[in-house]
């Protein structure tokens, strides 16, 4: 049988094919990548939530002891002023 010339429209279709099949691979190739970088941006997000947190935490312990500081100024204060007047009326 003699051998006929591969038509035209097949051996595009081959090659639309073959491309395909490449660009599927690099598609596959990106979507891991993008999956990789979408864990990592979690990590972070995670890990700045806690910083945050701790922040926030610590920042809330120093308002808390700059006012307990402050009232016991007050109260010593408070507590000179009355030994003194004490003093005075003996």
């Amino acid at each position: 049988m003699a051998k006929e010339p591969d038509n035209v429209v097949l051996s595009l279709l081959r090659e639309m094919r073959a491309e395909m099949a490449h660009i599927d691979e690099t598609l596959h190739a990106v979507r891991l990548n993008v999956a990789g970088h979408d864990l990592r941006f979690d990590a972070l997000d995670e890990k700045i939530e806690m910083i945050r947190e701790g922040t926030v935490s610590a920042i809330g312990f120093a308002a808390n002891a700059s006012r307990a500081h402050v009232d016991l100024h007050k109260q010593i204060a408070d507590l000179v002023r009355r030994v003194e007047k004490l003093e005075k009326a003996r």
